[in-house]
């Protein structure tokens, strides 16, 4: 279409239809006023003003946000120089628009399980607090007013949910959305505490606990045998039950797919004897190659496992809160206690950071009893020599 001339209304600029080259609306009642129709379906108005003998546009805004009868004001003061040139109006897309390229470009990086949380999160808590806000209009205290209320009810749930969004903004400066000198409003926020949560069994519990899954496992429940490989390997549920024989090498597990992606997981000899006999004790169908280690009646599902672990816990006498995952808590903390490590004990458990690590390693208090004495005998014998230098030298 032409460029025409026209006096606009708010029915007019509606109606404009994007092409396939950028067009303009003349305003014929206020000379040097545009609407510029874009191919993308964007509406947006300049002036056309004269300074120091050249012709200058400035943006005035986008319609329908800034509807005709706003942006002929506009353009009439600045002609008449009674004021000053609004600023640019924003480029950045919206929260919304932004997150279906968001999710279009990086949701392939993404595992199933990490998946479905990073929909919830968006869904449940992102989108109802930032949809209708371009992305450089988001501030920090907008961002510090929705933690805060989130962290009330949840404080875990809500440092999820920041770095989700201090990510996606990250991403969006990266891609070009952002303007240049454009700070993240999550960058110093505060996170929540992290609550401790878990503990670790001691050798009594470990015994109890041993003696109730062999117990079941002389049965044949192969979910008892698969939480008795979880305390020999410190593995994951999910990594245990979707291990399949083929992962089974001599000398170590060879997962395919984990937290972590792909990784090795070097097997002692207890736990090689635990595997050679927990294979003889299946029937031959389920020791081929792609059959699961651990079949589960109803299918590789943790339910089946979960119902198992209570049922344990209660035969072995330990505490009601305790939970699968703190079989791996004890892995890493017993680990520790027996002079492994933190790096060492982060390889075994697959984690990407030491930190991780760190988190998990509970010490009891007779190996802190045993430490401090070890320092103080140290400390003494240390001490006794210099008194005994110094002596001497007298």
């Amino acid at each position: 279409m032409a460029n025409l001339y026209l006096a606009l209304t708010d029915t007019l600029a509606k109606k404009a239809r994007p092409e396939a080259r950028e067009y303009a609306l003349h305003d014929t009642r206020q000379p040097g006023l545009i609407l510029r129709v874009q191919p993308c379906g964007a509406r947006s108005w300049i002036v056309r003003t004269r300074t120091n003998g050249r012709q200058v546009r400035h943006a005035l805004g986008t319609f329908p946000e800034t509807p005709v009868k706003a942006a002929r004001q506009i353009a009439n003061a600045l002609l008449a120089a009674t004021a000053k040139a609004p600023p640019p109006p924003s480029t950045a897309p919206l929260f919304e628009v932004f997150q279906a390229e968001h999710d279009r470009r990086c949701m392939s990086r993404l595992k199933p399980e990490g998946l479905r949380t990073y929909r919830s999160y968006m869904r449940c808590h992102l989108r109802p607090a930032f949809a209708g806000k371009r992305l450089d209009a988001i501030t920090r205290t907008d961002v510090i007013c929705w933690f805060e209320r989130y962290s009330a009810d949840r404080p875990g749930g809500a440092n999820r949910a920041l770095g989700i969004l201090g990510q996606m903004l990250n991403d969006a400066k990266a891609w070009g959305h952002l303007p240049e000198g454009w700070r993240n409003p999550v960058s110093g926020v505060r996170m929540n505490r992290r609550r401790q949560v878990g503990t670790f069994l001691s050798e009594e519990q470990m015994g109890r606990l041993g003696a109730a899954l062999d117990a079941r496992s002389v049965q044949g429940c192969t979910a008892s045998a698969l939480l008795r490989f979880l305390t020999l390997t410190g593995c994951r549920v999910s990594e245990a039950v979707q291990l399949e024989w083929r992962d089974v090498l001599r000398d170590r597990l060879s997962l395919r797919d984990s937290k972590t992606g792909a990784r090795d997981i070097p097997l002692g000899m207890p736990v090689r004897r635990f595997l050679n006999g927990h294979r003889a004790s299946l029937p031959h169908s389920s020791r081929v190659a792609s059959a699961p280690v651990f079949p589960l009646p109803g299918g590789q599902c943790y339910e089946a496992v979960r119902v198992v672990w209570a049922q344990v816990r209660k035969a072995a006498d330990l505490p009601a809160s305790l939970r699968i995952h703190d079989l791996r808590h004890s892995f890493a903390s017993h680990a520790v206690m027996s002079g492994e490590t933190l790096f060492c004990t982060s390889r075994l458990l697959g984690h990407s950071k030491v930190q991780m690590t760190a988190r998990y390693a509970h010490l009891a208090n007779a190996a802190l009893v045993d430490a401090i004495e070890h320092l103080g005998a140290l400390l003494t014998r240390e001490g006794n020599q210099l008194t005994t230098t110094s002596q001497s030298r007298r």
